[in-house]
């Protein structure tokens, strides 16, 4: 399995909770109109950003696999800390903890990918196949 469809998924869910967490209060007296009120829910909010993490967390630790860095983990935990902490300094700073939250994210499934293919000038699904059963990698022969 590779991880590029999942960071291409963890950018898009990232983006989108983003999106869901800043237009939600404009538009959530509609939202219950229309009966989508449960869209308001911070349980909802904390399932789907939940759902993020765990998605980045497989794709990150897949990349791991090929570019031994670090940094990728760093970048989505602590974007995870921040949006999960969204409302810690108060409302006021609630849409910079979120934007700044999606972008650690987002910027750790970018480095994921960016890691892989410059570590071995190819992309990460060109290495997977070279990756032994131990999840070493096996070069080939030149």
């Amino acid at each position: 399995m590779h991880h590029k469809p999942l960071d291409k998924a963890g950018i898009i869910v990232a983006v989108l909770c983003a999106l869901h967490c800043l237009l939600v209060p404009v538009v959530l007296p509609t939202l219950a109109l229309m009966g989508l009120s449960f869209l308001g829910y911070e349980l909802f909010e904390r399932i789907i950003l939940g759902l993020s993490l765990f998605i980045g967390g497989i794709a990150v630790v897949m990349g791991m696999r090929h570019h031994q860095s670090w940094f990728p983990l760093l970048f989505l935990v602590l974007g995870g800390v921040l949006y999960f902490n969204k409302d810690a300094f108060g409302h006021g700073w609630e849409p910079l903890m979120i934007v700044s939250g999606a972008a650690l994210i987002v910027v750790a499934h970018i480095l994921n990918l960016y890691l892989c293919r410059i570590r071995h000038h190819k992309p990460c699904e060109d290495v997977e196949e070279l990756l032994n059963e131990d999840g070493a990698l096996d070069e080939p022969t030149r």
